[in-house]
């Protein structure tokens, strides 16, 4: 656990920005932006009293620290406690240098666009029948209905699991609910996360779909490029980042386009700004709120000294709604330019964010061609440590 401490006087003696806040607190995961605008102001990166790390949620900042995965590791884990990331050491996402590129390559082998493009027909009959189907219902929830029928009805079939939908959903959310700091949060979901990965540890090759993603990683293992170890639990990084980011991502489209008409009656006339739009609910959504990176070696950011061992957490969500460097940050626009921090950046940006941009933009071009206008209300927020967006809204479509 010495990793994730450092003392506040030291912090204190660099001169460094103090914002106390309980990051991972019911106020700052419900209604989030105040919060990370607290700490954007506050400098270039600030110590967290509350959970003993430093955050960073400036976006040249954070930018800047995703490229540098000399300096800021991930191989120690992501997350902001000891246990989940002992849990995940051997997946995709807990890995650094030869070891990282190697686990990358072989999820990539089926999560390029390549290896994604035969199941277009499959997706866009999932989204016509989706979108047709709640055409005939006076409303709906925005993300049981709309949102998570693709990428559960995608994910659950490709990933190649005898597992149902319902029960991969249930994993995922766990996965990411322990990534935050030993709270209660953390801790009531530790069981459904640790069912995933005792799951994954009984995987066997006779338990997979043999033309699935997960055969894929022990075919890897055949090869020499894996261990067995490492092949079970690298499903994990099909499992949990392939369905509530994609799910959450969508939620926000739908919302923004319900809120706005206007743009959604221009997105139904310029059918070629769907790709901006997906990107854009990516930036405005953000699902996930940040991951931690170890630092290296004694390194400066402004003028505060971070220490080798110490933990960061990088805020991709805050990173995004930076005034800094967007232009009205908290609107939704179709004709802004740039990438952003949604999917990552640097060597650990999502392996999945091809299939993800497929699944949004195929639902999105059904949408227009059968849908003439969105309504939404009643949002409820979602409460979950490393990942943000709706847990529900109504909606009705015309």
């Amino acid at each position: 656990m010495t990793s994730l401490i450092t003392r506040p006087r030291r912090a204190a003696r660099r001169n460094a920005p103090v914002v106390d806040v309980d990051l991972y607190g019911p106020s700052a995961l419900i209604d989030p932006q105040p919060v990370y605008r607290r700490i954007r102001d506050a400098g270039p990166v600030v110590w967290l009293p509350e959970h003993k790390v430093w955050a960073m949620g400036r976006f040249d900042d954070v930018r800047a620290a995703l490229r540098d995965d000399v300096t800021f590791r991930s191989g120690r884990g992501v997350a902001a406690n000891p246990v989940a990331n002992l849990l995940g050491r051997k997946t995709v996402l807990n890995s650094d240098d030869e070891r990282h590129s190697t686990r990358r390559r072989i999820l990539m082998e089926s999560l390029m666009s390549r290896a994604i493009r035969p199941s277009l027909p499959v997706l866009r009959d999932e989204a016509e029948a989706t979108v047709d189907r709640l055409l005939q219902r006076e409303s709906f929830d925005g993300i049981a209905d709309f949102a998570s029928r693709l990428p559960v009805a995608a994910v659950a079939d490709l990933v190649g699991v005898r597992v149902g939908p319902q029960q991969l959903l249930t994993w995922g959310a766990g996965t990411f609910d322990i990534l935050g700091p030993v709270n209660r949060r953390t801790l009531d979901a530790t069981p459904t996360a640790l069912g995933l990965f005792l799951y994954t540890t009984r995987l066997r090759r006779s338990r997979v779909t043999p033309d699935g993603w997960a055969a894929s990683v022990f075919d890897a293992a055949d090869r020499g490029e894996l261990t067995k170890s490492e092949a079970r639990t690298m499903v994990i990084d099909f499992v949990a980042p392939s369905l509530d980011t994609t799910i959450l991502a969508t939620g926000q489209l739908l919302w923004s386009l319900g809120q706005n008409p206007q743009l959604y009656a221009q997105l139904r006339a310029e059918p070629d700004l769907i790709p901006t739009a997906v990107v854009e609910a990516v930036r405005l959504s953000s699902p996930i709120r940040g991951f931690t990176r170890t630092v290296a070696h004694d390194t400066d950011i402004g003028d505060v000294r971070l220490h080798a061992g110490e933990r960061v957490v990088m805020l991709y969500a805050a990173a995004n709604m930076d005034e800094r460097h967007f232009d009205d940050p908290e609107s939704f626009s179709l004709h802004r330019r740039g990438s952003n921090l949604g999917w990552g950046h640097g060597m650990h940006t999502c392996v999945g964010m091809q299939l993800s941009k497929l699944e949004m933009q195929t639902l999105l071009q059904v949408l227009i061609t059968r849908v003439s206008t969105i309504e939404v209300s009643d949002p409820v927020p979602l409460s979950n440590n490393c990942l943000q967006g709706f847990d529900s809204f109504r909606a009705r479509f015309t």
